[in-house]
């Protein structure tokens, strides 16, 4: 509406200007009382015009599968929960849609000369939606949460610069030495500079101690009624969640960064055989359609849907369980790498509209190595089997199948959640592959909690399929280095098929030990070169995004790294 009146505020001066060539002096109290008739006449037009237009109060956003209902930050490890509460909670720094941070509850932050010390100063006008006042106390109480010896989520590694670990959930804080604060001001300082910091930190999203501070980090996890409940202070409050139905927010009415535009959002837990309908009828103002297939999204478009596309930071990837000893040998890796056809996966799977990768990072990102520094695995299956032949694998019996030198079959089981649509495709396009190699291979799907407890918690797999997220600034550490695996069962570890290389190691802690882009991106380069030879993972392709919208929702702008930046502005036209 901001256009109307410019454009009614610029035809007016126009006029103006217009109607004072050619008169006289004597002519000029005409004329000013004329343009001053036509300016107001012109500005109540746009006021009325705006005035007339309306937006619907609600917004339906939908999901795929229901959250798993860990709605605190601390704890929520998919991007289900995650988004639900990226709009409950907020954070000290935020980010516009050219990913430059901006404030949010920090209305500054500096960096110490040694970049050791992180300084923020909170805002003193933000309220809990309890209507509780947010204090220095709450953003201590956040890290110092993640660095208890109780705390049992993900983010003890992922938000490193606040807590290390030895071993995997280790409650030590390995990098800080201390939170400092003085008024509003809040001083992190850290044993050893750490790159991705202030972004880690920064974007942590704020817990309010007079809610969690009354029950042990340890038993947070089983707080059903805290979690059932969240208190944030984000753009949205929390209202309901029908498990497999929806989730309902409303907006927060004191939200600090301004009013919020719309009323009510709500997470719809839709199917994608359904969501194309849903989004023509008007059912549904947002979805994810990356995995729909080219003809229905030129459907969507030819039936006035908006179509938003971007890469993804999202890989999809088949891990090897390197504890396994033929999985222990580079050329049964490589002969596995190369005998399958990625470059058609790409084409086929995801309609080209992806890139396929060659080291397990993003291709888009800034330390991604350069093409020519990777070998590219092309597809050859006879390059596949005489690797396999020199690690020793070869049919001895003729039945189509490889055997060691001690008569076993090359028998293995591809375990892969169930949910993404192209990653289920390409398991049995993977199988056929391995058939033509010798290699007999047998697919479990299951659910994504069983998938994680027997894959990442129990570490009993011989291959799996699964999709890994990068942040803008990665951080390698927690899925690559040593003190990141475990072979305990029950212990959740990240660097999930058991990699270890003293190299890597190196690179990823020197890649974090400085903040010279310059000198990370070349270690990054040199990691993601090491990793392209090392093969822990076959690495297969990035899919890029395609979000299908209402065509009347503005100030929607959804990137790689931001999908729900501004969300407090968006707002749909009647």
């Amino acid at each position: 509406m901001k256009k109307i009146k410019i454009m009614a505020l610029l035809l007016a001066s126009a006029m103006i200007m217009m109607s004072g060539v050619g008169c006289s002096n004597g002519g000029d109290e005409k004329v000013e009382k004329e343009s001053s008739a036509l300016q107001t006449e012109s500005t109540e037009s746009a006021q009325k015009a705006e005035s007339e237009v309306t937006f619907k109060d609600t917004i339906v956003y939908a999901l795929w599968s229901s959250p798993d209902g860990f709605f605190n930050p601390a704890l929520s490890n998919t991007t289900y929960d995650g988004s639900v509460n990226g709009l409950v909670y907020d954070s000290l720094i935020g980010y516009d849609v050219n990913m430059k941070m901006i404030p949010a509850m920090a209305k500054s932050w500096s960096v110490s000369e040694d970049e050791k010390t992180l300084s923020f100063e909170l805002r003193n006008d933000i309220k809990w939606h309890d209507g509780q006042t947010v204090t220095s106390e709450d953003v201590v109480f956040t890290f110092e949460s993640l660095a208890d010896a109780g705390y049992t989520g993900a983010y003890g590694s992922t938000v490193e610069g606040i807590v290390g670990y030895d071993e995997y959930n280790a409650g030590d804080a390995d990098h800080i030495s201390g939170i400092n604060v003085e008024g509003q001001t809040i001083s992190i300082e850290l044993k050893d500079v750490y790159a991705p910091a202030l972004m880690n930190i920064g974007q942590f999203g704020i817990l309010p101690k007079h809610i969690w501070g009354e029950v042990a980090v340890a038993d947070w996890q089983e707080s059903s009624e805290l979690l059932a409940n969240p208190i944030g202070c984000g753009p949205y409050k929390f209202v309901e969640f029908e498990d497999g139905h929806h989730l309902k927010l409303e907006a927060n009415e004191d939200y600090f960064d301004g009013p919020v535009a719309t009323k009510n959002f709500i997470f719809k837990i839709t199917s994608r055989d359904s969501v194309q309908v849903e989004l023509e009828n008007g059912e549904v103002d947002i979805a994810d359609v990356s995995d729909m297939k080219p003809n229905d999204i030129q459907d969507l478009e030819a039936n006035g849907i908006a179509l938003s596309s971007f890469p993804n930071n999202l890989i999809q990837y088949m891990g090897f369980n390197l504890r396994d000893d033929r999985f222990k040998d580079i050329k049964v890796r490589s002969a596995i790498m190369h005998g399958i056809d990625r470059k058609l996966m790409v084409d086929v799977l995801v309609g080209g509209q992806g890139q396929l990768i060659n080291t397990p990072m993003i291709p888009t990102g800034w330390a991604y190595p350069d093409a020519s520094s990777l070998n590219p695995y092309e597809y050859d299956v006879e390059k596949a089997k005489a690797l396999l032949a020199e690690a020793g694998w070869e049919d001895r019996d003729n039945d189509g199948i490889l055997e060691d030198k001690d008569g076993n079959d090359f028998k293995v089981v591809l375990t892969y959640p169930s949910g993404d649509k192209s990653r289920e495709d390409s398991a049995p396009i993977i199988q056929s592959y391995m058939k033509d190699l010798g290699v007999d291979m047998e697919l479990e799907m299951l659910e994504f909690k069983a998938t994680m407890a027997k894959v990442v918690g129990n570490h009993e797999f011989d291959l799996y399929l699964m999709g890994n997220s990068l942040d803008s600034d990665p951080d390698p550490k927690p899925y690559w280095h040593s003190t990141a695996m475990s072979d305990e069962k029950g212990v959740y570890a990240w660097n999930i098929a058991g990699f270890q290389n003293v190299d890597a190691d190196s690179l990823m802690e020197a890649g974090l030990a400085t903040t010279d882009q310059n000198e990370r991106t070349k270690i990054y380069n040199d990691f993601g070169v090491l990793m392209n030879k090392e093969l822990p993972w076959v690495t297969l392709y990035s899919k890029d995004i395609m979000m299908a919208h209402n065509p009347h929702l503005k100030n929607y702008n959804p990137s790689t790294y931001t999908r729900f930046v501004d969300v407090e502005d968006w707002k749909i036209e009647n």
